[in-house]
């Protein structure tokens, strides 16, 4: 069942980073942020090569991996939000929650901006610049509502709640509901401005004509965090979380695009 399950979510989010899994393989259900940042085709064949496990990807945002969490449709999960994550703990899903690796979000805009993150999200909404949300409860949209809140309440400028999240209101303000290629590829087409994960940003960085801006405000950290299951394949979860901090630490640090590192290997 979790595995037809799987395949339709496949089909439906029309993801090349799915494959159809097997229920003698592990499932891993990650971000759409990590697999376009071409991270886990370093790691999963070193994992599989040194361990004999074989890992089936399912890449959706991470409000959807949590729940094919809760529905015991994955073995482990790869996510990017961490008070999401917690709640899940909280619920009594996942044995344990350890953050393995991290880089930063940034700003991806057709021209350089200056000024501070509060600065350049004054100046999109002014200029009713056009700005692209995933929009999908994934982490990367998560992180986005709570720039938008602390932009809000920091007395820069109103928000509007609704079935896209928190934002400020305007026909500007583009929902996409999708992952983070497509809204990296969108801005790029339409000129707009979209909120991006480092990792992704630079592994896009030759194929696109944005810029990419970067704030050292804490709340710009982005963590992932690996969460392996109680289920049938437990043992392999555990040794995937087990890899990812020995064997992985040295792949994760020498993953780079044009020299730079993606991930920092480790907690922030």
């Amino acid at each position: 069942m979790r595995a037809l399950l799987a395949i339709l979510l496949c089909l439906l989010m029309m993801s090349p980073g799915c494959v159809a899994p097997d229920d003698d393989r592990m499932i891993l259900a990650t971000t759409t942020s990590m697999r376009d940042s071409g991270l886990l085709e370093v790691l999963l064949p070193a994992f599989t090569n040194a361990t004999g496990h074989d890992v089936d990807v399912v890449a959706v945002g991470t409000g959807a991996a949590l729940n094919l969490g809760r529905s015991g449709d994955a073995d482990v999960l790869i996510v990017h939000a961490p008070e999401a994550e917690s709640s899940f703990l909280e619920e009594g899903h996942g044995l344990n929650r350890t953050v393995f690796a991290w880089n930063t979000f940034v700003l991806l805009t057709p021209e350089p901006m200056n000024g501070s993150l509060f600065d350049v999200l004054d100046a999109v909404v002014a200029e009713e610049r056009c700005f692209v949300s995933r929009g999908d409860a994934s982490g990367t949209h998560m992180k986005e509502q709570t720039l938008w809140q602390a932009w809000a309440d920091s007395g820069r400028g109103t928000l509007v709640e609704d079935r896209s999240g928190v934002h400020p209101e305007g026909e500007w303000y583009l929902s996409i509901g999708q992952g983070m290629g497509a809204a990296i590829t969108m801005a790029d087409e339409k000129r707009c401005v979209t909120l991006s994960d480092l990792g992704t940003a630079l592994f896009r960085e030759e194929t696109v004509d944005l810029s990419l801006q970067r704030f050292e405000d804490e709340v710009m950290i982005n963590p992932y965090s690996i969460i392996p299951l109680d289920g049938p394949h437990a043992e392999e979860a555990d040794a995937l979380r087990s890899f990812l901090l020995t064997e992985g630490v040295a792949l994760i640090e020498a993953h780079t695009v044009s020299g730079e590192p993606m991930f920092t290997p480790g907690q922030p």
